[in-house]
């Protein structure tokens, strides 16, 4: 049973968790995405992932996998989302007491979170429901609406904060020296890739019209809120130094860029193929590369600033807790479904590396590696943080 530590404060922070795991779900659909023929849709559905499994093999055994990695880490997601929801309800009091400072901002993962929902929903029902995708033009107006609602959502708790903040002078700097609020940019990032979906797989003129517009707007303010972010941040930083509890803040971009880099190529799908606009593999490496290296270089800097801080020593490995810890989850996820798109279009589909070669599997495996690390991540913080004794069983220690 979920339980946290009744002696701390409910904070928007247990949210993460609950994006966490939905992005892991993902991450197991990604060895679908790739590696299970899909000639006749965009993505893998219960057909061709049967048709996989009956061939047998080791590809066969992958797809089992991680069918099997979807399925657990999709009910762990709904789980922890309506412990969230419970709670967020239960301790109104908690969250209001964020109101009128920086930390209100953190409330932006309740709808980051909610769009993960939509997205791991989608994935469900392509995978487990039979010919499903046969009603798909009807489903994608839906998906648009659900992402329009959470935007609504979204845009009116940060335009409230912002006008509080312009029109008080809320910015002072020694409050702001770490990059937290880059959660707003996470957020709108994540609406503008679920936008992208109906833009690159929609056969449906005005319906792909629609959500590519809606995907551009948010790719662009997420862009322009982004720099604004980052420089006061930064510069904050270099004032003030980091503030401790907020060290995973420095990784936030990492899952930003997947996001804007996976909603550059579904617009680029789309653009294909309802605007003439043409497209290759070979034009998404560039971008894809400059991503996936820039990822790898805020991974390194943000290591070894919390390595310096003791930051993973103390809140990872040790008995330190907080729940913005669950925020070094997305970026470990965020990297590996980065690097399969990577991989993928920029090695595989371009010819350099040949699919299910030697040099591919250890291309894979690399990625891999990164994904044990995450989930193991995962699975100790919500044991940590989120499996806390019940009254009766600290009475028997």
């Amino acid at each position: 049973m979920l339980r946290r530590n009744p002696n701390t404060t409910y904070h928007p922070s247990y949210w993460l968790a609950a994006l966490g795991a939905g992005g892991t779900a993902v991450s197991f659909f990604m060895y679908l995405m790739w590696m299970v023929p899909h000639k006749n849709t965009p993505i893998p559905t219960f057909a061709d992932w049967s048709a996989q499994l009956n061939t047998g093999g080791f590809l066969a055994g992958i797809t089992l996998v991680a069918l099997v990695g979807v399925i657990l880490f999709s009910l762990m997601h709904f789980a922890l989302l309506a412990w969230n929801i419970v709670e967020s309800h239960q301790h109104k009091k908690d969250l209001e007491t964020l109101d009128n400072t920086p930390a209100e901002l953190q409330r932006m993962a309740i709808p980051v979170t909610l769009a993960m929902t939509v997205n791991v929903l989608f994935i469900l029902g392509a995978l487990f429901v039979p010919n499903l995708w046969h009603l798909v033009e009807f489903l994608f107006p839906g998906a648009i609406a659900a992402f329009a609602l959470i935007a609504f959502y979204a845009t009116r708790q940060f335009a409230r904060y912002m006008a509080k903040m312009v029109r008080g002078g809320g910015y002072r700097s020694a409050e702001h020296n770490h990059l937290s609020a880059l959660i707003s940019v996470f957020t709108f990032a994540m609406l503008a890739v679920g936008f992208a979906a109906a833009s690159a797989m929609s056969h449906t003129a005005i319906t792909a019209a629609i959500a590519t517009t809606l995907s551009i707007a948010f790719l662009a303010f997420s862009l322009l809120l982004g720099m604004i972010v980052l420089s006061h941040g930064i510069s904050a930083m270099m004032e003030h130094g980091l503030a401790e509890p907020a060290s995973p803040s420095l990784w936030m971009l990492v899952p930003i860029l997947t996001l804007l880099g996976i909603t550059w190529v579904r617009l680029s799908h789309g653009l294909e193929h309802h605007f003439g606009v043409e497209g290759s593999a070979g034009s998404l490496f560039l971008p894809l590369t400059i991503i996936f290296m820039l990822q790898l270089g805020v991974l390194t800097l943000g290591y070894k600033v919390m390595k310096a801080n003791n930051y993973l020593a103390s809140y990872l490995h040790g008995d330190k807790e907080s729940p913005i810890s669950f925020g070094l989850v997305c970026p470990g996820v965020a990297l590996f479904v980065m690097g399969m798109f990577w991989w993928h279009i920029g090695w595989v589909k371009t010819g350099i590396v040949t699919p299910f070669s030697p040099a591919y599997w250890v291309g894979i495996a690399v990625l891999f590696v990164i994904q044990v690390i995450t989930i193991a991540s995962l699975l100790k913080l919500t044991h940590k943080l989120l499996r806390y004794p019940s009254p009766a069983k600290l009475a028997h220690v």
